[in-house]
């Protein structure tokens, strides 16, 4: 999937539709919601990965704006398309509920201080996060930055 206005290309699995898109993200979800993958270009929290992972963490421990509840995070440092990234994985549940999630994330800086953002989110439990792991994987694999 190519995202023009992101600059982006990455795996959308078949069948997943577009649920939102704004300037900066495009979210995709599987059939039925289980999974959601999304893609982020930024310039908020600054022009490198782990400026952005910290910012973006800062905003996500923010439970008000956030909805982020019980929030515990790992971060990892790795690297993606021979560049410096940030990988983060995050167990938490939505504000008023208690059904755990996981999500995990990587970041890496683009061209003119943006930094992309590729994320996989579900309901944790069951075999999800093997499945998680695998489209993350895969969308990691074929996430290309600065596309025009």
């Amino acid at each position: 999937m190519t995202e023009p206005g992101l600059t982006a290309a990455f795996a959308v699995p078949d069948g997943w539709k577009r649920t939102k898109k704004t300037a900066i993200q495009s979210f995709w979800a599987s059939d039925g919601g289980t999974y959601e993958i999304v893609v982020k270009r930024d310039t908020s929290y600054g022009p490198t990965a782990r400026a952005a992972a910290e910012g973006q963490l800062a905003w996500y421990r923010k439970e008000d704006e956030s909805s982020m509840a019980g929030l515990r995070a790992t971060t990892h440092t790795a690297r993606q398309d021979g560049q410096d990234a940030v990988w983060l994985e995050l167990d938490y549940h939505w504000r008023g509920q208690t059904a755990p999630r996981k999500r995990v994330e990587v970041f890496v800086a683009g061209d003119a201080g943006r930094v992309y953002q590729l994320l996989v989110d579900t309901a944790a439990g069951g075999d999800r996060l093997a499945r998680q792991r695998e489209l993350f994987e895969t969308a990691r694999a074929q996430l290309v930055t600065d596309v025009e």
